[in-house]
C-alpha cells in the first residue's frame, strides 16, 4: 500500500514494479518495460517529441483529457495523427493536457471541448529509472527528495521549477551523463506513471479516441455550478486502489541487483527526530556518494538482465509471519506456556531436537525462502532481507525463552512497530462498492493514514479532517477535492 512507511531507494528498470511503495522517496533502481505493453496519455496539440507523461491505467490518463476550465492558456492547436492506413487515428485537432503542479484536481487553462485519449505501445523494451515512494507527489514531505537532491543536485533552497522543468532536467541527464542508457523515469503519484524522454523514438501510436463529454460539462456551458466528481475521476480512484500491491501483469521488471538506497549509508535521515526520512539535511559529500552509486548502477547494469526477485521473497516472509507476529503482539495469548507451545509449532521445522543450537536454528529460519546461491548475497536487497528475516527469527526464539508473558509480548510489540508492514494496515472485507481509502496525493487525511478504512467508492474522500499531505506547493481547488 502506498502510504504506510517511508523509504530511500532508486533502481534502474526491467519489466515489473514494486508490490509495496511508500511516501517519502529516498531510493531508486533500474527497471524495464516490455515492448508489447500498452500505455495511455491524454492527447496532443503539437507533435510530442520531447519529455511527456504516460499512465499505466487508462482511467488515470483519461482524467487529463477532459475540458479545461481554469485561467487562460493557449487553445489546442491542430495535430494530424490520422492516416489512410490506420482509421483509429483521427485527422482532426486534439490537445495535450499538460501535467500541473497540483495534480488532476487543479483548475487548468481554459478549454471547453472534450479531449482525446492516446494509446501507445512501446517500440522497444524501455529502460527506466524507478524512483521509489510516492515520487510524483508535489509535497514537502520528502516525496521529491531523490529527484531534486540526488538526481538534480539541488541541495539548498529547494527546486524552484515546475514538474516540467524537473522532467526536462532528468531527460537532459539521461541523454547526457547517462549516455542514453535511460529512456525515462518511473514514478508513482496516485497511479504509476512514466516520464518518457522521447515519444517519437520509443512509442508506436495505436489509436486516438475522443473522450465522452460529461453531463456536467454541458451544464457548465449553461453557466451552472459544477455539481460533483466526473465518472472518470471516480473510476480512476477505483483503478488506483486495485494497484496498491504494484503495477501488476509483469508490465515492469525491476533489476534489484542495482538497487540504490540512502538507508545503506551511515547518514542521518531523520533530522530533528522527524517521522519521515529526508535527504535535504545531508551534506554535499554524503549526497555525492549516493548520486555516484545511482550513476554507476545506470552506466554498468543491464536493466533487462536477469536478477533475483527480492520482492517475491519479501512477500513470502510477510505472508508467512504477518499474522503470527500480529497475534503474538496483541496480548491475546493468555499464558507464557501457551505462547511457547505455539512458537514451538511455528519453529519446529528449524530445530534439531537431538542437539539444540538457537544460533543455527535462527539462521535456518532466516534462509528458508532463499536458494543456496542467494543465502549470502552481497546485494543491498539481499543483505537487507537476510538481516530482517534473521531479526524476526531471533526475536521469536528469544520470546520463547522469556520467564514471563509480559516481556515476551513486549518483544513482539517492539518488532511489529519496527517492521511496520503494510499488511497490518490493509483494509479487510471491503464490499463490492467500496475501496480501501488511504492518502493518495493530493487527497486523504491523517485519519486515513493512521487507520485506512473501506469506504463507498463514489465518495471515498468526503472528510474534512486534517490533510495528511499538509500545505501544497500551489493552492488546490477546494471544491475539486470535496468531490472525492
Amino acid at each position: 500500500m502506498p502510504t504506510t512507511s517511508s523509504t530511500c531507494s532508486m533502481t534502474p528498470c526491467a519489466n515489473g514494479a514494486p508490490r509495496s511503495t511508500t511516501t517519502a522517496s529516498l531510493s531508486s533502481l533500474p527497471a524495464c518495460r516490455p515492448a508489447p505493453s500498452s500505455t495511455t496519455a491524454p492527447t496532443a496539440s503539437p507533435p510530442i517529441t520531447g519529455p511527456e507523461w504516460l499512465a499505466f491505467e487508462p482511467e488515470h490518463a483519461i482524467i487529463f483529457a477532459g475540458p479545461r476550465h481554469g485561467g487562460g492558456g493557449p487553445s489546442p492547436g491542430p495535430h494530424r495523427h490520422g492516416s489512410d492506413e490506420n482509421p483509429d487515428l483521427p485527422k482532426g485537432p486534439d490537445e495535450l493536457r499538460r501535467r500541473t503542479e497540483t495534480g488532476p484536481f487543479e483548475k487548468p487553462p481554459h478549454y471547453d471541448g472534450p479531449g482525446f485519449l492516446h494509446t501507445y505501445a512501446a517500440a522497444k523494451d524501455l529502460r527506466l529509472l524507478y524512483v521509489d515512494g510516492e515520487s510524483a507527489a508535489k509535497t514537502e514531505k520528502g516525496t521529491l527528495d531523490s529527484q531534486d537532491v540526488v538526481l538534480l543536485n539541488i541541495t539548498a533552497g529547494g527546486f524552484r521549477g515546475g514538474d516540467h522543468d524537473r522532467a526536462e532536467k532528468a531527460c537532459t541527464l539521461a541523454n547526457g551523463d547517462w549516455g542514453g542508457k535511460v529512456d525515462g523515469l518511473l514514478r508513482m503519484e496516485a497511479g504509476f506513471e512514466v516520464i518518457l524522454c522521447d515519444f517519437e523514438r520509443d512509442l508506436t501510436l495505436l489509436r486516438v479516441s475522443r473522450v465522452k463529454m460529461q453531463n456536467n460539462q454541458e451544464r457548465e456551458g449553461e453557466g451552472r455550478q459544477r455539481p460533483g466528481p466526473t465518472p472518470d475521476a471516480l473510476r480512476w480512484l477505483r483503478a488506483v486502489s486495485e494497484r496498491y500491491d504494484g503495477i501488476g501483469g509483469h508490465r515492469v521488471r525491476l533489476n534489484f541487483d542495482s538497487f540504490v538506497t540512502a538507508f545503506s549509508h551511515d547518514v542521518d535521515l531523520f533530522p530533528g527526530k522527524g517521522e519521515l526520512p529526508r535527504l535535504t539535511g545531508l551534506d554535499a559529500n554524503e549526497v555525492k556518494k549516493i548520486r555516484e552509486e545511482v550513476f554507476h548502477a545506470i552506466l554498468t547494469i543491464d536493466a533487462a538482465a536477469p536478477s533475483w526477485d527480492w520482492q517475491a521473497t519479501v512477500d513470502m516472509i510477510v505472508k508467512r509471519y504477518g499474522d503470527e507476529l500480529s497475534y503474538f503482539a496483541s496480548g491475546k495469548v493468555n499464558s507464557i506456556e501457551s505462547l511457547r507451545a505455539q512458537i514451538s509449532l511455528l519453529m519446529s521445522p528449524f530445530i534439531d531436537y537431538s542437539g539444540r543450537n538457537t544460533t543455527l536454528e535462527a539462521e535456518r529460519c532466516a534462509t528458508q525462502f532463499l536458494p543456496l546461491q542467494m543465502q549470502h548475497s552481497s546485494s543491498v536487497p539481499g543483505r537487507a532481507v537476510h538481516h530482517v528475516a534473521l531479526h524476526i527469527c531471533q526475536t521469536i526464539f528469544e520470546a520463547a525463552g522469556q520467564d514471563g508473558l509480559g516481556p515476551a509480548i513486549k518483544s513482539f510489540q517492539a518488532l511489529v512497530k519496527q517492521l511496520d508492514w503494510t499488511t497490518w494496515k490493509a483494509c479487510r472485507g471491503c464490499q463490492d462498492n467500496e475501496i480501501c481509502v488511504v492518502p493518495i496525493w493530493p487527497m486523504g487525511s491523517v485519519a486515513d493514514y493512521n487507520n485506512p478504512k473501506c469506504k463507498d467508492a463514489s465518495r471515498p474522500y468526503d472528510s474534512d479532517d486534517e490533510s495528511y499531505w499538509g500545505r501544497m506547493p500551489h493552492s488546490l481547488e477546494g471544491d475539486y477535492l470535496k468531490w472525492v
